[in-house]
Order: C-alpha cells, then structure tokens, then sequence
C-alpha cells in the first residue's frame, strides 16, 4: 500500500522529496510530477504513473524508487523523506540432507530485498523453534541449537539424532505478509562403530593374506629368475 501527503506545495525549481510508505510492488498512482535533470522531481500537475520494485536505499544516493509513466516510456526516480519500507522476498535456505551426530552443522537462511533489514525464525516439523533459553529450562531440557534471527543461521553444536527432522525457515520484518522457504528435511544417523571396527578387521584381514602369500611365494622361490613356470 502507497501513502504520500494529501497536499505538497514548494518554491518554484526547488526539488521535492516525497513521502510514501512503500510495502508492496507495481502499484498505480496518482502524483505531481515533471522529469527534470539528474531525476529531481517538481510538482506540477496531476498524471498516471506505475511504481516498479527497483529501488536504491543507499546513503550516498538517498532512498528512491522507480517510476514509470503509464502511457510512455519515461522514467524517473521518486526521492523519499526516509520513509521505506519493502515486504521481505522468499528466503533461500541450506539445509543439509544428512549429517552424523557428535558433529557440527549450520543451517542458513537468506533474503536481501526487505526494507528494514529482515529477521528469521526457523521451523522444525511444524513448530517454531524458540530463541530464548528460557523454553528449555522450563523443559528442563538442554537446548541443542543457537538461533541468530539477524544472519539467519541455525547452529548444532553437536547435532544429535534428536535433531533430525523437516526444517523451513521464514523472513519477516513487520511489512506485508513473512514469507518461507521450500521444506527441507535433515537426516541425522549415530556413527555405527561397530561397522567401522568390522571394516578395518577384514581389511587387515585380507592385508595379512596377501602378505602371506608373498612371504610364502618368496620362500618357494616362485619369484626367482630361474624358476620357470611347468607348462612352459
């Protein structure tokens, strides 16, 4: 939705900064406008215009988003008192689709066209996984994971197979709806010792065979140069 002031009066030639309260995309509107050089922007009369998502918040340039006109190819930019805001976009989320327990894994999530900067939460099977400390302690259980809803990192240190689950991630930073990523489930399996001991015992095994069977090649003098094959 687009808000700008009722009524905007200025000196003649004098550039104007219009306020609007921007949370959403491709919008038609009414405003005062005329292009002038290096896109400032003067009142004069009323004209269609159609809003786009391209905009520039940089502190060297001054928060500004693209206009269009509607009948025309004209384009300007719309310069704002410091009012602007932006819906989050849908995240990008790494998950990984397996990992041993005892190890350390970071799950990330990811959205860069929110204004304000967006925060995160996750979600495992469903139900949102807590910040604070406090939820576990009146579980009186042991957090297993650290939450940052700035960078949007979830971080097992260990995971455990407790952990394992469908997990999503949501952005949201007050304006318009949150938005999510696709469900991505995480398998977390113990590491099976008792395979890995079995695996080096027949792998030593077969070491040690081969090994004898030299020694007792070597001892028949099969691998003398005088020792000459019977069919040959």
């Amino acid at each position: 939705m687009l808000h700008s002031k009722p009524h905007v009066s200025t000196p003649h030639n004098h550039l104007i900064k219009i306020s609007f309260h921007y949370a959403g995309c491709l919008h038609n509107f009414n405003i005062s406008y005329t292009k002038r050089e290096n896109n400032y922007l003067f009142i004069l009369f009323p004209v269609g215009v159609y809003l786009s998502c391209k905009h520039n918040v940089k502190k060297e340039v001054g928060a500004r988003v693209e206009w269009k006109k509607i009948k025309g190819s004209t384009v300007s930019f719309v310069y704002l008192n410091g009012v602007f805001v932006v819906p989050p976009s849908a995240p990008v989320c790494e998950v990984p689709v397996s990992a041993l327990s005892g190890t350390v894994v970071e799950l990330r999530c990811k959205e860069s066209e929110g204004v304000p900067a967006s925060k995160y939460r996750w979600y495992r099977n469903g139900a949102i996984l807590p910040e604070s400390t406090f939820f576990w302690s009146f579980k009186k259980e042991k957090k297993s994971y650290t939450l940052n809803t700035t960078t949007g990192t979830l971080l097992f240190n260990p995971v455990s197979k407790n952990d394992t689950g469908e997990y999503y991630c949501e952005a949201y930073n007050r304006v318009g709806r949150p938005r999510r990523c696709p469900v991505k489930r995480m398998q977390v399996d113990d590491l099976n010792v008792s395979a890995i001991i079995a695996s080096v015992v027949i792998v030593a095994l077969i070491m040690a065979s081969c090994g004898l069977g030299v020694y007792y090649a070597q001892k028949k003098g099969y691998f003398s140069s005088k020792y000459r094959l019977p069919f040959l």
